[in-house]
């Protein structure tokens, strides 16, 4: 069109109209251009914030796989811990079994007697009970396996809420949430060994214990308070002297 133009501007025969109209043509055609240009900045746009919101969302997918992983090994690494412990329990109680056929237990009776169920098993036969189930409990929480060994207190403690170890358990409860530093649940749970268990043997110690996180806590008041009923309640006990100990400490 400028050719065009100038064509007509140099032979001479370009009019005013003429002249007129290509220039509206040529103004017409930059608003396109402009247009077009704007256009093509906001498709521009909107695919880089496509890609960036793809991207956002790629590195959150990515995330939120490592997390799973992460959570997946742990998981293994429990079932692991669970398949050794269990091969350890198997081990003791083969050993136990050996053990009292050596000493002349009645092996399990064969031949049904009248009246008598043919699965029955002398009681001294038996392989697991609570002295197993603790000792189990007390393998994993010795060998620094915490959750396993919190999971294996709680089962004893539900399948034998009232044999002697029960005060035991509850005190190894106690101490697994000290070692997790829930020193406040840690508190409450040795006062419930002293409560549940107030003849226990593990009475004085859980109530020691109590005494030893007041000081923790800087609740000096009431560390003075448990450990001087330690002292007066069981004077002759190991958890006496240290109670008295920690008196002397304080002051």
């Amino acid at each position: 069109m400028v050719l065009g133009l100038l064509a007509l501007t140099l032979s001479g025969c370009a009019t005013k109209g003429d002249l007129r109209s290509l220039q509206d043509e040529i103004r017409a055609m930059s608003e396109r251009q402009q247009e077009e240009i704007e256009r093509l900045s906001g498709l521009n746009l909107a695919v880089q914030d496509t890609l960036g919101r793809q991207s956002d969302a790629i590195f959150e997918s990515r995330g939120d796989i490592n997390r799973r992983l992460q959570l997946l090994e742990q998981e293994v690494l429990t079932i692991q811990e669970l398949l050794r412990m269990n091969q350890q329990s198997l081990m003791t109680i083969r050993d136990l079994l050996e053990s009292q056929r050596t000493m002349g237990v009645p092996p399990r009776m064969t031949d049904t007697e009248p009246g008598m169920d043919p699965s029955f098993t002398p009681a001294t036969e038996r392989a697991g009970g609570p002295v197993d189930m603790y000792n189990t409990a007390a393998t994993w929480y010795n060998n620094g396996s915490l959750n396993t060994a919190r999971r294996a207190f709680e089962q004893f403690l539900r399948e034998y809420p009232t044999d002697e170890l029960a005060d035991d358990a509850r005190y190894y409860l106690a101490d697994i949430l000290v070692q997790e530093e829930r020193l406040e649940e840690a508190l409450s749970a040795f006062l419930r060994v002293r409560e549940d268990f107030p003849a226990g043997n593990m009475a004085p110690e859980a109530l020691y214990r109590v005494g030893e996180i007041s000081i923790s806590l800087d609740r000096l008041d009431d560390a003075r308070q448990y450990l001087e009923t330690v002292v007066n309640t069981w004077p002759e006990t190991e958890a006496a002297e240290k109670a008295q100990e920690r008196l002397d400490e304080i002051g």
